[in-house]
């Protein structure tokens, strides 16, 4: 009798094991049928595949960043020099038409990171957060320095034409310049392009939390360049310091897509703007024995 007691429990904590694997298995099995949460969509732009590519010339190899202009054209500025360049986007090259030097070059050190237009007058912004304001006259061309409230520190990258305000997007590309924000987070200011002046609040913040849903992570965000898209006047910001992505936002500054660049094609973006059309050009300064070049993007079909 002892033998059969002996012989029964056996068998039920046999079944009792087997039913507790079977359903340990099911939730397991039950969690990783779970659906992942819902990501935001990508931009609307076909950035793995360009319509066009042109390479620059080496005095364009540090291309800081560039404009749309009618009949083709594109104007750009480079790092160092005080100098906009016009440059023709031809069938297979791109030519530089002209050369306007708008400071004296003994006399200053610059570090030029973006330019934008607003209506007549074209805007230079040095990444110490001056603003230069260049203006072609009969007699000439002149320019204007604005110091701002920006410095050093702030890392002035981006700067973009905001048709809805008629004002100056400022990026910047590390401290955000205000207290009680977290290091990672980063900020686009405004350029009252009346008073000359940068508005003290921030016209949006960048927060790292803000990619999780996107990539599955938090995304170190560090802006170099940004434009706002001529039809639906949402904001296109280029990161190229660690992670290369190109991040789309509402108006508002609410993060509504997000890509990751192509290394290899893209290895150092610094410069984004948008034709009549909303196509999409990028530029990227010379690397790994490769020219400065410009890509052209269409929407996605």
């Amino acid at each position: 009798m002892r033998i059969f007691y002996l012989l029964r429990s056996a068998v039920l904590i046999t079944g009792l094991l087997f039913h507790n694997s079977c359903n340990n298995k099911s939730k397991t099995e039950k969690k990783e049928d779970d659906p992942k949460p819902v990501s935001l969509q990508s931009t609307n732009y076909d950035l793995l595949h360009p319509v066009k590519q042109w390479s620059l010339p080496d005095s364009l190899a540090e291309i800081s960043g560039i404009v749309f202009q009618k009949n083709e054209q594109l104007l750009a500025i480079e790092d160092m020099r005080p100098i906009l360049y016009q440059i023709k986007l031809g069938d297979s090259a791109a030519i530089i038409e002209n050369k306007i030097q708008f400071r004296e070059t003994d006399k200053e050190k610059f570090d030029f990171e973006d330019l934008a237009v607003a209506r007549d007058t074209v805007y230079a912004l040095w990444s110490h957060g001056a603003i230069f304001k260049i203006i072609q006259q009969k007699k000439g061309v002149t320019s204007e320095r604005t110091k701002t409230w920006l410095k050093k520190d702030n890392n002035t990258e981006g700067l973009a034409y905001d048709p809805v305000s008629g004002n100056l997007l400022v990026a910047c590309k590390d401290d955000a310049g205000l207290e009680d924000v977290k290091k990672s987070t980063r900020a686009i200011f405004e350029f009252d392009t009346k008073a000359d002046s940068i508005k003290p609040d921030p016209f949006m913040l960048i927060h790292k939390s803000d990619f999780e849903n996107v990539a599955g992570e938090k995304i170190d965000f560090y802006p170099s360049a940004i434009a706002v898209h001529p039809v639906s006047h949402d904001i296109f910001i280029i990161s190229t310091k660690d992670t290369k992505c190109l991040a789309q936002f509402t108006h508002d500054g609410k993060l509504k897509a997000f890509d990751y660049l192509e290394k290899e094609m893209l290895p150092q973006p610094e410069g984004i703007c948008f034709d009549a059309k909303g196509n999409l050009y990028i530029s990227t300064e010379a690397r790994h024995g490769k020219p400065a070049s410009i890509y052209e993007f269409a929407v996605k079909k």
